[in-house]
């Protein structure tokens, strides 16, 4: 009699399993951030150094606009004293810091969906992402999103949805694998970043596979904490914000939208191997940010469209 109560509570529990509704599900799948902290080291700022060079080569010049009137929505753990986890304020460091922020008075946007321990549910995000989709100008806004989890058709959709409205770029992940696994990075109207590091190799963490658009430097970056100190991270969450601000610096240089201003990048930058970079399939180069401090006209494309 005992085991046939047992067995019987087994099969209740696992009937009570099959009967959560998908918008429970939904709920329960959890996003976050993944990135690794170093000791600050003596390569200060190589990667604002190296975005504005064509390769490998660095000549100790860091691109620096004023950004103003360009709003940058940041969706992770928020920015500064709502900030508990760090990752946020760190992003925000590579906009706006006086010494290695790329543009200073750019207008950055706080969306808090992560708690202290970098983590939400798909709800939040999408929460978090409607909140921009009904509050922010089209025309002058970007996204930041260096968070990820398991593939989603709800987080996706909602995504996709603010991505035909403003440039989102979104972070390949961290787990060593095919970025067209996780949501929101495989979503086809995104900029899915990857990490690349000084040599340029595919950082050992970067996610890589078709579902990349972009890579850029990820390992070993300098920044700042959301109380002003010292920080040196890794991951592809902080290649994403380099190509959002790169979008905002030249929004602002050609006084365009920053729809256009994420063509223009993207048609700028360069093609070139990355070693291990495993790009879309039957590419033997990589599209490697490039930020051009002087326009280049001929490679203006005002029908915003990095898939063709």
């Amino acid at each position: 009699m005992r085991k046939l109560l047992v067995s019987l509570v087994a099969i209740a529990v696992m009937m009570a399993s099959l009967a959560v509704p998908a918008e429970a599900k939904t709920k329960q799948k959890k996003y976050g951030v993944t990135y690794t902290w170093q000791q600050f080291g003596p390569i200060f700022g190589w990667a604002q150094d190296r975005i504005n060079q064509p390769f490998g080569r660095l000549d100790g010049r860091k691109p620096s606009i004023s950004g103003s009137g360009i709003d940058i929505y940041v969706i992770d753990t928020g920015i500064g004293d709502e900030d508990c986890n760090g990752h946020g304020s760190f992003i925000n460091s590579l906009f706006v810091s006086s010494d290695l922020g790329i543009v200073k008075e750019a207008n950055v946007v706080g969306v808090k969906v992560l708690n202290c321990n970098g983590v939400g549910s798909a709800q939040d995000v999408i929460d978090g992402v409607m909140w921009v989709i009904e509050n922010a100008d089209p025309s002058s806004s970007i996204v930041n999103m260096s968070l990820g989890g398991p593939p989603s058709a709800s987080v996706d959709a909602a995504v996709r949805e603010l991505a035909l409205l403003m440039p989102v770029v979104v972070a390949a992940g961290n787990e060593a694998s095919n970025a067209c696994n996780t949501s929101p990075a495989r979503v086809a109207e995104v900029i899915t970043v990857a990490s690349m590091n000084y040599v340029n190799m595919r950082s050992s963490f970067s996610n890589w596979g078709p579902c990349v658009d972009m890579w850029a430097p990820g390992d070993k970056i300098d920044g700042y904490d959301k109380l002003g100190e010292d920080q040196r991270g890794s991951g592809t969450s902080f290649s994403a914000p380099l190509v959002v601000a790169s979008i905002a610096f030249v929004a602002d240089r050609d006084n365009i939208t920053t729809m256009q201003a994420a063509q223009t990048v993207f048609n700028e930058s360069s093609n070139m191997p990355i070693i291990d970079g495993r790009c879309t399939a039957g590419l033997v180069r990589c599209k490697v940010l490039f930020l051009r401090e002087e326009p280049y006209e001929w490679l203006r494309n005002d029908s915003p469209s990095w898939l063709q």
